[in-house]
């Protein structure tokens, strides 16, 4: 009898240790087929939000150590910097590849680190699930192999949605009524603006200049939209291309989130832009323009744009303000209109073109002057008015 139960309770460890070892052959065999890899439109990266196209983005895909059914996705904007600026270094343009340069793939987070649980079939890992950021909530669902990824980021909402699902159109000018404008602008200068031999303040010169082009016949923009998903769209007419109808602004072109109750951040994307223009019929040479601003403007780019905004039940003010548009004016402008090759390019640019042609010759010394007039400014807001 002793001897039966010392069999078999040999029997049972004997057992225990071989499935112990089948268990260990098994995980064993169970390898990622996916090495890391980054994925980008060019290769393989089919990345959608909402279930629109979202361009100018990267995935990059890393697979756990020690664990094959784990892995992690870091996803940020991408923007070639070092093909607009050539070879020429700049502080935008760090040799840090490991830093952003675009904004984010979900709006106020320029990098997002998203651990998933991977279903390994054959030669492909698929992931879903829900997460978050500081400023959102969303879904994902995607499918990895060694050359392609998949990846859906669907019910995208903002946490913060002060502004979510508002559409505003822009104020109606009133002549006889100074709250009736739809432009915002406060300039306050010690220098004016040298006009009919008199100096004129700035604000008044200015206004009408950037009023003029909005209540015009057939007005370039019609409404503005805040979605849920962090989304901006308006409904606009490309007037300047002799556009005619109201058309829609794409999704994932511009996005935003709502710092406070006084403050939003504007993310644009530079790829799906200058997608938009191409596709619009026009060339775009951003390269130059670029070279003059990216050291300042490129934190901008991947961190937002600061836009104040004032709101009422009925109202909305959005705006630049003083602590944004007063150093760029110093550092981008003034050396601009210093040159006196550039104003008398931008002189005969106006000569050409017949909304402008007839004040070309006012526009001379106009130009001339800003410089002193930037350097004496001590309060500049620019923005637009609308109504709900």
């Amino acid at each position: 009898m002793k001897k039966n139960l010392f069999y078999y309770l040999f029997a049972v460890i004997c057992s225990v240790a071989l499935f112990t070892s089948c268990s260990d052959d098994d995980d064993e065999k169970m390898v990622n087929p996916v090495p890391q890899t980054t994925f980008t439109g060019e290769n393989g990266l089919q990345l959608t939000y909402n279930g629109a196209p979202m361009p100018g983005k990267k995935v990059t895909f890393t697979p756990d150590a020690t664990n094959a059914q784990k892995a992690t996705l870091r996803l940020e904007g991408e923007f070639d910097l070092n093909g607009i600026l050539g070879k020429a270094k700049s502080a935008a343009a760090r040799e840090d590849v490991s830093m952003p340069t675009a904004p984010g793939v979900l709006p106020g987070s320029p990098v997002v680190t998203l651990p998933v649980d991977l279903t390994i079939n054959g030669d492909k890992c698929s992931f879903a699930g829900t997460s978050e950021t500081d400023y959102c909530t969303f879904s994902y669902k995607g499918e990895v192999s060694a050359g392609a990824m998949e990846l859906a980021l669907s019910e995208v909402k903002l946490k913060n949605a002060k502004l979510a699902g508002m559409t505003w159109k822009l104020k109606p000018y009133n002549q006889e009524v100074e709250e009736q404008d739809p432009v915002r602008l406060v300039w306050e200068s010690e220098k004016g603006i040298p006009l009919f031999g008199s100096f004129e303040m700035v604000e008044s010169v200015l206004k009408i200049a950037l009023r003029m082009p909005l209540i015009a016949v057939g007005a370039v923009l019609k409404d503005v939209t805040f979605m849920e998903d962090g989304n901006i769209v308006a409904t606009y007419k490309d007037a300047a291309n002799g556009g005619t109808e109201w058309t829609k602004s794409p999704v994932n072109l511009a996005q935003y989130v709502v710092e406070n109750d006084n403050q939003i951040k504007v993310f644009l994307n530079p790829a799906a832009i200058i997608a938009a223009v191409n596709n619009a019929g026009r060339a775009i040479d951003v390269q130059t323009v670029i070279q003059q601003a990216i050291q300042i403007l490129y934190p901008m780019l991947v961190n937002g744009v600061p836009v104040a905004f004032e709101q009422t039940e009925d109202a909305l003010s959005v705006y630049l303000n003083t602590e944004l548009l007063l150093p760029l004016l110093k550092t981008l402008v003034v050396p601009l209109l210093s040159d006196e090759e550039v104003v008398a390019m931008l002189v005969e640019l106006m000569k050409k073109d017949p909304d402008f042609g007839e004040m070309a010759g006012l526009a001379e010394p106009m130009l001339k002057a800003f410089p002193e007039i930037i350097e004496s400014t001590t309060k500049v807001e620019i923005g637009l008015n609308f109504v709900k």
